[in-house]
């Protein structure tokens, strides 16, 4: 409740290259984040859309006054949950593809030349590779563990948008659930910190980022659940790199904002449903949340929906 109270009042701050990161709101948030299931392999598949705009910004090798974005993206987890670990501690191991189904933009470029542009692309985007450790305390359960954002997806600095962001993302984090089994009610948080790399083709160095996930659910059953979440990033450190300098320097002149250190706001709350069918004797996790952009500066001012399937080997 502190946390959310937080949340609510505080104008938090993150950087990143072209408006965005590694890091999607609405996609480490989740129901029951640190309550793993039985031994074996698990398949997961997370279908996300947003869109939006946004002011002055950088994207590629180009600055842009303008620019707005429509993605449809589908990623793919392949999860295996160990029966044993190290330090009392199970661990898991997680692979996850994503696809971009369709993704457009277009905005107005003021450097190097003055005019309108626009783009499509669709294909593979950065794989994240994920090993954690998971500690089951009764009704508290605990994970520790590390993300890796590897840039496999296409990137050219020439286009208005690409698949991947050409840069190496590491992002350890911590997440806690406390479920009360015999009412239902669940409190799940992940935080983190995700340190970028530089992108090699724009020289662009994105700061630190912190990001924290929250859930406050109810579960009526075991099949149904409701609940309320929310996201936040904040900006450790300025992003910086010889576009960004070029970029203050030349945004004044045209009666536009500087972007300094590329320091943006961004919080977003929403509901979140959970059902639980057993079909054909398998246990299905069906799970749909939209989080509404409560606030933001410097970023893409999306809305995200997402809709999730899990389900046992």
């Amino acid at each position: 409740l502190l946390a959310l109270l937080t949340i609510l009042t505080a104008r938090l701050a993150v950087a990143g290259e072209g408006g965005g990161s590694h890091y999607m709101p609405g996609m480490q948030g989740d129901f029951a984040m640190a309550l793993i299931g039985p031994p074996g392999f698990y398949l997961r598949n997370d279908l996300a859309y947003f869109q939006g705009s946004i002011g002055s910004v950088t994207l590629g090798d180009r600055i842009y006054s303008s620019a707005s974005q429509d993605v449809w993206i589908d990623s793919v987890k392949l999860i295996y949950l160990a029966e044993g670990g190290v330090l009392g501690a199970r661990l898991g191991v997680v692979a996850t593809v994503p696809v971009v189904i369709d993704a457009t933009a277009r905005g107005a470029v003021v450097s190097p030349f003055a005019g309108e542009r626009s783009g499509s692309r669709s294909g593979f985007a950065d794989v994240t590779l994920t090993s954690f450790l998971n500690w089951d305390l009764g009704e508290s359960h605990v994970s520790a563990g590390l993300n890796v954002y590897a840039p496999a997806g296409s990137y050219d600095e020439n286009r208005i948008i690409n698949l991947g962001r050409n840069y190496w993302s590491f992002d350890p984090v911590a997440t806690y659930t406390w479920l009360q089994p015999e009412r239902g009610h669940e409190v799940s948080v992940t935080t983190g910190f995700m340190f970028n790399t530089t992108n090699g083709a724009t020289d662009y160095s994105s700061g630190t980022e912190w990001h924290l996930d929250f859930l406050l659910g109810q579960h009526f059953s075991e099949e149904i659940a409701i609940a309320a979440e929310g996201a936040v990033l904040q900006g450790i450190g300025d992003d910086s790199g010889a576009l960004l300098d070029q970029a203050n320097a030349l945004l004044p002149t045209l009666g536009l904002q500087p972007l300094g250190g590329f320091r943006a706001s961004y919080v977003g709350l929403g509901p979140a449903v959970l059902a639980s069918p057993t079909i054909f004797g398998k246990k299905l996790n069906f799970i749909a949340k939209y989080l509404f952009d409560v606030t933001h500066e410097t970023r893409f001012d999306s809305d995200y929906l997402v809709l999730s399937a899990a389900f046992s080997f």
